[in-house]
């Protein structure tokens, strides 16, 4: 059964669900979404060997052209990765509920 997120883009004023999964030695994922922006990488066949770090990451090298600097689009895409490779607990996952920035005054 396919891992499934939904990101909250609230300061761009856009709704994102991310599926993904493994499929031998890769991660397919799909972004439904109405941002433009997002369109190149709405669908991704990620290496599995290059979720693991931040500098040498498929997820954010895709997006480092199309997605804003700020957009959580990315990190969306790796917590399924995560959960997929069972790097990340899909009960917690539900149980935490989300992930969130919060700005302060």
């Amino acid at each position: 059964m396919p891992s499934e997120v939904n990101v909250n883009s609230a300061i761009c004023g856009f709704k994102h669900k991310i599926t993904g999964h493994l499929e031998g030695k890769h991660i397919i994922t799909d972004i439904e979404s109405d941002c433009s922006k997002i369109a190149s990488i709405s669908h991704m066949e990620i290496p599995k060997k290059e979720t693991l770090n931040i500098k040498e990451n498929y997820v954010m090298d895709q997006a480092k052209d199309s997605c804003c600097v700020t957009c959580i689009v990315p990190a969306g895409v790796l917590h399924v990765c995560k959960i997929e490779l069972g790097m990340l607990s899909q009960t917690l996952a539900k149980k935490s509920e989300r992930v969130s920035i919060e700005f302060n005054e």
